[in-house]
């Protein structure tokens, strides 16, 4: 009777005991799947398992066997048992990796109210579980004795391996969503990383079609300007190329030649009264403001300076005007160049920094051919005019020539006339004399006349004012330390025979033309020592008074000429 009755009585209570359970089975599910960090669900089944239980004391451990982490909960155990929880993961990692066989979502009790078998772990351990998600997440679950100092029986046994399973089961879950969110947000950075090395490969490509601009720029406006060498068109060409390429509205370009003050303008876009008008005063104000370094080059070195807007508006220049450079190609030829209104000007500036300068460093290149090709074409000109004048020449002295060798074979007819004569009369009278006298002065004249190097009657050097002298002690001084030019002032023929070592010839009858082709660039303040002379003429000082028409301002005649030169065992050639 005692004995059916307890179970009459006990039978509600486990039922009732059983409904519990299931409850808090229940809400542990329930509380669990709401969490998605693998820490916070070991932290909550902690708590939401001891209150069942009876316990005021549990433990969690879970090791990720792929990184290696190791995660612990601790509720009612003192801290102090870290290495023999170690050595028990480490047990269990190697169970994994010996093989053993190992079903998913395994638990297994190790121990029941009994101390724990482990050295180092908390003596009040009585349940201690091994629980295998997979082959990469396991650990160990332990808790102490109840409070009520009753053993654990087989229903909390049963009850545990369910609570144990739904941990499993959240912390499955809350893996995979702690991958998914990892993963989204290794997506996410290689998104934001593929993001950012769009836009800069999208910038990169904007540089790189600029740079192809900027060299199919370059090379079409060198294709044009190379094979140009009229500097009119040469001017109207670049400036087109520089607004094309700058989508500029309107622009100019002006060069000055200093040496004859010429001025050559091209201008494009601009209204009949707003056109840039520019002076040689104003060029000159403009130039002087701008000549000091870093403007000034080397001598002969083509140079030119991009200006700022600053610049230009201090120059006068209106305040449309955007791209600007001044240009010297020697020191005789100066240019400006402007252009304005640009529609499309480029945010980084790599217009206005690189194509400009590189565009304007070719035009130079350009502008300085055809300059030179100007140059020739000039020097052509006066070389076709003096050859023209020298044919004339040497016709005239073919003409005098022959016109010398009538009146000689007149005079040796004369000659044997006047033998024939004096022969027949033996004796020569006074008036013969004064006849032979009167006969050969007119010969003579009539010869000097016609003769190209003819003696005037009346001397040259009588209308010109005494030279400077220097002796030859002098000249052998400054001729030893080359610091003058000695000329020769004598015929060709004369220099060809002899010579002061290292002269140069200055003939009196081709002075214009061999001092227009040798010397006209000497610096006027250039010593120069003239020799040459015979017993009629005077070449040395006729030579010394036309460098002194021609500027020259230090020219001085060598007393005693080559004669005395040689008289003192001086140097000559050849």
């Amino acid at each position: 009777m005692d004995h059916s009755h307890e179970t009459n009585v006990s039978a509600p209570v486990n039922e009732e005991r059983r409904d519990f359970q299931l409850n808090v089975l229940f809400e542990t599910v329930r509380e669990l799947s709401q969490l998605t960090d693998p820490s916070d669900v070991m932290k909550s089944f902690v708590l939401l398992s001891m209150g069942p239980l009876g316990t005021a004391q549990a433990l969690l451990a879970a090791k990720d066997a792929q990184s290696g982490n190791e995660t612990v909960a601790l509720r009612g155990f003192a801290a102090d048992f870290q290495d023999a929880l170690d050595d028990l993961l480490t047990g269990l990692t190697d169970k994994v990796s010996a093989g053993e066989e190992m079903l998913p979502h395994q638990v297994r009790v190790v121990t029941m109210n009994e101390n724990a078998k482990n050295e180092g772990l908390p003596e009040s351990l009585r349940i201690l579980v091994e629980w295998y998600v997979d082959r990469h997440c396991f650990g160990v679950l332990g808790y102490g004795p109840k409070v009520s100092g009753e053993p654990y029986d087989h229903q909390d046994e049963e009850f545990l391996l369910r609570l144990t399973s739904a941990f499993m089961d959240a912390l499955k879950v809350s893996n995979v969503n702690e991958t998914i969110r990892r993963l989204n947000d290794e997506l996410r950075i290689r998104n934001e990383n593929l993001h950012q090395a769009l836009l800069i490969s999208q910038e990169t490509q904007t540089r790189l079609d600029q740079r192809y601009f900027h060299f199919r720029t370059v090379c079409d406006t060198t294709r044009e300007l190379s094979g140009n060498l009229d500097k009119d068109s040469l001017l109207s060409s670049f400036l087109l190329s520089v607004m094309g390429a700058f989508s500029a509205q309107h622009g100019f370009i002006v060069l000055w030649n200093r040496d004859d003050q010429s001025i050559s303008s091209i201008h494009r876009g601009y209204p009949v009264e707003s056109v840039p008008d520019f002076d040689v005063q104003r060029l000159n104000q403009v130039f002087r403001a701008l000549l000091h370094p870093p403007f000034v080059p080397s001598q002969g070195e083509k140079h030119y300076q991009v200006l700022d807007l600053d610049t230009l508006l201090s120059l006068g220049l209106d305040d449309t005007s955007q791209i600007a450079a001044a240009f010297l190609i020697d020191a005789n030829f100066y240019g400006l160049m402007v252009v304005g209104n640009c529609l499309a000007q480029q945010k980084d500036g790599l217009s206005d920094e690189e194509l400009f300068p590189t565009l304007l460093q070719g035009f130079l290149v350009s502008l300085g051919n055809a300059l030179a090709f100007e140059t020739i074409q000039k020097l052509n000109s006066d070389l076709l005019q003096r050859n023209a004048e020298l044919r004339q020449t040497l016709e005239d002295l073919q003409q005098s020539r022959q016109t010398i060798s009538l009146l000689e074979a007149a005079a040796n007819r004369i000659n044997s006339l006047l033998k024939t004569e004096t022969l027949r009369i033996k004796r020569v009278t006074l008036v013969d004399c004064m006849a032979l006298f009167m006969i050969s002065l007119f010969l003579g004249l009539i010869f000097n006349v016609t003769s190209p190097g003819r003696i005037p009657v009346r001397p040259e050097t009588w209308s010109l004012p005494p030279p400077n002298l220097i002796d030859v002690s002098w000249a052998r001084l400054k001729h030893a330390s080359q610091g003058s030019i000695f000329l020769d002032a004598r015929p060709v023929e004369f220099y060809n025979q002899t010579r002061i070592a290292g002269a140069e010839s200055l003939p009196l009858n081709l002075f214009e033309f061999v001092y227009s082709m040798r010397f006209a660039q000497l610096d006027p303040k250039t010593d120069i020592v003239v020799y040459g002379r015979n017993v009629s003429r005077r070449y040395d000082e006729l030579v010394a008074a036309k460098l002194a028409e021609r500027g020259m301002v230090n020219v001085r005649v060598m007393d005693g000429g080559l004669r005395q030169w040689q008289r003192q065992g001086l140097p000559v050639e050849p």
